[in-house]
């Protein structure tokens, strides 16, 4: 009944009326000035008892009374029910109960035949930008609905707005420089009441956004890892792959392992797996942390395995350069990730270049 209770007054609450170092976060075009009232009419009883909600500094607090609705003090409310809060400022969201450390549920964009063909026709109408990208996953309970080309090729989904273009249209704008989780730098800048995020993939800028606000900036900059350059031939897709559910018991190991390097504590893992794959352990060894599951390694590292080797240079579905080489009877394919060097290997040989190069780009910084 207590948790149940919980649950319940937590999605009541309002966001944002008392967190603590909050104030001044909010100032911004996102603001509208309202008229309402202090309501000191309505007492509070939590597990049976009189409750009187206070800020920090043993202030009382009232809820407040707008258009008929009533906004209870959040802070003070999830102080007395035991529930965590707290405000990520970089995001703008504030987070009640406990974080998740996994990305956003992501999902697979299964093109057909058709839409296949339509992309590919939409690549084709511009001279020398015929090679078709297409974003390969979007966030859970999200649709493909179209394609269609003009200054650029643009997918259209029903929260989401993916845009191929040789052309960059952040230029002009004041922008926000950030880093995907693969490494790659992108930004932020806002022409009207919509974000956009650039980047720039091989010889063309990608810009997502959410026309109908559904999707966090979080959101779309998971999605963006996933553009990729469409296979040629009768493959044009990408491997099936799945998301890999650490368990709160592995993220927590994944931590410690990086946490025994000093300079080297920020956890980074795949966070996808090709299809029917399945993790089954991590650990720090030698001078890395190593991720191994039944058809893959992983290894995260300071150091560049594959420096004193030849090898052949490619270039990742996102346009990041890798490099394959092979020490012994396996190959391997080592790229930079930010301060550290990423390596992956099919020791069993069950998995192909192809499908390695695709679960490199899933290598990401933990949140």
């Amino acid at each position: 009944m207590k948790k149940n209770m919980k649950k319940s007054v937590a999605t009541m609450m309002v966001l944002g009326m008392t967190l603590t170092g909050a104030a001044g976060v909010f100032a911004g075009t996102q603001l509208e000035k309202i008229s309402a009232y202090l309501n000191h009419g309505i007492s509070f009883n939590v597990d049976g008892a009189a409750y009187s909600p206070t800020d920090g500094n043993g202030k009382k607090l009232a809820p407040i009374t707008y258009n008929n609705s009533t906004y209870l003090p959040v802070r003070a409310l999830a102080d007395a029910l035991h529930v965590p809060v707290t405000y990520d400022g970089v995001n703008k969201q504030v987070i009640i109960g406990e974080a998740s450390n996994n990305p956003t549920s992501l999902t697979n964009v299964t093109y057909t035949a058709a839409q296949k063909e339509a992309i590919q026709k939409a690549f084709a109408q511009f001279d020398g930008f015929e090679t078709a990208y297409a974003p390969q996953q979007m966030t859970a309970g999200d649709m493909f609905k179209s394609v269609a080309a003009g200054d650029g090729v643009s997918f259209i989904f029903n929260h989401m707005k993916v845009d191929v273009s040789p052309r960059d249209y952040s230029a002009g704008y004041t922008s926000k420089e950030v880093k995907l989780s693969n490494g790659v730098s992108a930004k932020w800048y806002t022409p009207s009441d919509i974000s956009m995020l650039t980047f720039e993939l091989d010889d063309r800028y990608v810009t997502l956004s959410s026309p109908d606000h559904k999707l966090s900036q979080a959101q779309l900059q998971q999605v963006a890892v996933s553009v990729q350059k469409v296979k040629g031939g009768n493959d044009q897709g990408v491997t099936a792959f799945e998301n890999v559910s650490y368990s709160k018991q592995q993220m927590e190991q994944i931590r410690k392992s990086f946490a025994q390097f000093d300079g080297f504590t920020t956890a980074y893992a795949p966070q996808h797996m090709v299809a029917g794959d399945a993790f089954k352990s991590v650990g720090a060894g030698g001078d890395g942390v190593n991720f191994v599951f039944n058809r893959m390694n992983v290894t995260v590292s300071p150091r560049d395995y594959s420096f004193s080797y030849d090898g052949k240079t490619v270039k990742l579905p996102n346009g990041v350069s890798a490099k394959w080489y092979t020490p012994d009877k396996t190959d391997m394919l080592t790229f930079k990730l930010d301060d550290r060097y990423v390596t992956l290997n099919s020791p069993n040989n069950q998995l192909t270049h192809t499908q390695l190069e695709q679960m490199a780009v899933a290598v990401q910084k933990l949140k």
